[in-house]
């Protein structure tokens, strides 16, 4: 029996089977209908006992990685030398100006921040750079944060970068730009706004992705300096989302890692700056890094190559078309951040490199599914043809990135 019908039998242990039981061990000369006192006597025992069968069934699936969930899983992962990818906080850049149109440059580390909105997101300032400047051009309009509306020069401010952290784990942060709002008093404050999201947050890792790590057969161990020594020490780095290893790529001793952040993005320089200084600072092999000594690592960001797709559309009758093409939009930009989560992936059939492809049927395959949408053509990609194969060489690795999308009718 395997574990599986082990778990359905023990379910089919309801109630009645366990009050039928129970009444099978009392005489016939006994009344048992329903109300009588075996019944009113037996069937609370059968009650538990039928609560006991839940238990045991989902402590048998709790037992086997295949079935667990939740912090069960959590416990399976360390016996495999793993855990969970935890969530992350958003970073993002911001600039603030007071009354005058002028930098304010009295905002400190600590201070905290609000978004609009009907559900805010809190900041609290984590850095404030007086080195590096960013230009940003702010509305004729603009509400203080006192409520008032003012006006003030449409022109290009140049002001100190400040660095904030949101203080919710997740991926909510990373969609939001625009206006904050001080929750710490700041008198010389009238303006402020996020204009770049620099180190995008990740969610926790699901427990179909964790389950699916733990059983992948391509696992091996960790050890000084392979490659899934390093795929261990991407996973460590929480900015990071992923990332490809290209091993003695400038002969024996260096690697080059390209990396993309939490929104499979690549990865902003502030991050490639920060990532470096954990695996091998200058670089310089010295083992001050996590990178093993003499070992030369080189952190770099992959190519964005923008892909047009064009295809002619056969729409339904009396279908809004605007709203199909809109959908099928967004269904395409799903299938492209698909594609970047699988970018980093090693492919052990050509000798454990990467293999990113787009084809041109799972683009035709993804705009059949929208409803109102009754044919298209197969799709051209860069006015081409054929699928895509990305670079991934120890030259260049490119990063699938939608394009325009031309849906002719």
């Amino acid at each position: 029996m395997s574990p599986s019908e082990l778990v359905a039998e023990i379910r089919s242990h309801d109630f009645d089977y366990y009050l039928d039981e129970l009444m099978d061990n009392v005489s016939d000369d006994v009344d048992k209908r329903e109300g009588s006192i075996i019944y009113d006597a037996l069937a609370p025992a059968a009650t538990v006992l039928a609560e006991e069968a839940i238990t045991l069934a989902n402590t048998i699936e709790f037992i086997y990685t295949q079935t667990s969930t939740g912090e069960f899983l959590d416990y399976r992962a360390v016996e495999r030398g793993t855990s969970r990818i935890a969530a992350t906080k958003t970073q993002v850049k911001a600039t603030a100006i007071d009354r005058n149109n002028l930098p304010v440059t009295n905002i400190q580390i600590g201070d905290r921040f609000a978004s609009i909105g009907d559900e805010p997101i809190f900041y609290t300032v984590i850095k404030v750079t007086d080195d590096i400047k960013t230009q940003l051009s702010f509305p004729q309009a603009m509400t203080d944060s006192g409520g008032v509306t003012f006006s003030a020069v449409a022109t290009d401010v140049t002001a100190p970068v400040i660095i904030l952290e949101a203080e919710e784990f997740g991926t909510r942060p990373n969609g939001y730009k625009g206006q904050i709002l001080p929750v710490s008093y700041n008198d010389a404050l009238s303006y402020a706004e996020i204009t770049e999201i620099t180190v995008p947050a990740r969610d926790s890792e699901s427990d179909d992705d964790l389950r699916t790590r733990l059983l992948s057969p391509d696992t091996y161990n960790a050890y000084g300096g392979n490659v899934a020594d390093y795929v261990d020490m991407l996973d460590r780095i929480e900015e990071v989302g992923a990332g490809q290893i290209y091993p003695a790529w400038q002969g024996g001793g260096t690697v080059k890692l390209v990396i993309v952040d939490n929104n499979f993005l690549p990865a902003s320089d502030e991050l490639i700056a920060s990532f470096q200084n954990e695996i091998d600072p200058t670089p310089s092999g010295s083992g001050y890094g996590l990178a093993p000594i003499d070992h030369v690592v080189t952190v770099t960001a992959p190519t964005e190559l923008k892909i047009d797709i064009t295809s002619t559309i056969t729409f339904a009758t009396g279908i809004d078309e605007t709203t199909v093409k809109n959908n099928i939009n967004q269904a395409l930009q799903s299938y492209f951040g698909n594609l970047r989560k699988g970018w980093a992936v090693i492919d052990a059939t050509i000798g454990r490199g990467y293999n990113v492809t787009v084809y041109r049927s799972q683009i035709l395959a993804e705009i059949l599914k929208i409803n109102g949408v009754t044919n298209a053509t197969l799709p051209t990609l860069n006015d081409q043809e054929s699928d895509l194969k990305l670079q991934a060489t120890n030259e260049t690795s490119e990063l699938p990135v939608l394009g325009t999308v031309t849906l002719n009718d």
